[in-house]
């Protein structure tokens, strides 16, 4: 449609860095949410996926969430923080997948109408090509209104 925005376009471009290691959304709708990072360019010196690679993957997560369920109330994201645990080697192409529900959606809209603010949360399991869990990762964001006070 004219004037549409191309969310994943939108997403591959978003982040200089992201983009140049590759990863891209797969799927980017109201039902869900898929991220891929390609094993290359990714590879670091003992032949997997690089650790850094894996973090990106799972911290964008949380901004292709604002992407697709936030951005059209002018609610702008930021990352508080992010823990990941390293579980096995990845050897192939990743992937991430998650879901939000209405509920949970609509509790963040009203609270940052409220407040100015909200947080949401987000707990990833960052799968190989075969559905081997190489990591998971907890991430804690943060959804601010357009209007609300930037930080000095």
């Amino acid at each position: 449609m004219p004037g549409q925005v191309d969310l994943k376009e939108l997403f591959r471009k978003g982040i200089a860095f992201a983009e140049r290691a590759g990863i891209a959304a797969t799927r980017l709708d109201k039902d869900g949410i898929d991220l891929l990072m390609p094993l290359r360019p990714n590879i670091n010196h003992v032949g997997t996926m690089y650790a850094g690679a894996l973090f990106t993957l799972a911290e964008m997560m949380g901004g292709a969430v604002a992407m697709v369920y936030f951005m059209e109330h002018n609610l702008i994201p930021i990352v508080k923080g992010l823990s990941i645990k390293f579980l096995k080697p990845a050897t192939s192409d990743i992937t991430a997948t998650y879901a939000i529900t209405a509920e949970e959606v609509q509790r963040i809209i009203a609270e940052c109408k409220e407040k100015g603010k909200a947080d949401y949360s987000i707990s990833l399991e960052l799968k190989d090509k075969t559905g081997l869990v190489v990591s998971v990762s907890e991430g804690l964001y943060q959804v601010r209104g357009s209007w609300a006070k930037k930080p000095k």
